[in-house]
């Protein structure tokens, strides 16, 4: 009897930890990176302060900078293989370097701006974005920035 308790006992510790190590590992599955094709420090046409907006056909491209010239780096996109994702963000002082990342969370996209920035006291934002992978129009991305005083 004694022999039957420490087995089932024994048996229900290992199926806990098991439990356990399959959730850990579909926590770290959730999160995969998409393709960056191209990093752009562009002018961000009509975007709005903070704001980024998802270009998925040479119409919405040129909506957005129906007031300005398309940039030279957005010349030539094939939309039916890549989405290009713009916007501008106000900073404080200079911009010395940016850094993007995107990436799949579930059934979400998260993009992550990093901005270094320098000592100059200009009050200068940055334009920004990048080329990806095909995502579809309606994706909903989480924006965040973090900003670095270098």
């Amino acid at each position: 009897m004694k022999r039957i308790f420490l087995v089932s006992t024994l048996l229900l510790l290992l199926l806990a930890i098991v439990g356990c190590e399959k959730e850990e590992n579909k926590d770290k599955i959730k999160l995969s990176d998409v393709k960056i094709v191209k990093e752009l420090r562009v002018n961000a046409g009509s975007c709005k302060n903070g704001e980024i907006v998802v270009i998925n056909s040479q119409k919405e491209l040129n909506d957005i900078y129906k007031n300005s010239s398309v940039p030279k780096d957005l010349n030539n996109i094939d939309f039916n293989k890549n989405s290009v994702i713009i916007g501008s963000y106000g900073t404080t002082r200079g911009v010395y370097k940016i850094k993007h990342n995107f990436s799949k969370v579930g059934d979400k996209y998260e993009y992550t701006l990093t901005i270094t920035l320098d000592d100059t006291d200009v009050a200068q934002g940055v334009g920004f974005g990048i080329i990806i992978e095909k995502i579809p129009s309606n994706s909903e991305i989480i924006f965040k920035v973090n900003v670095i005083n270098d």
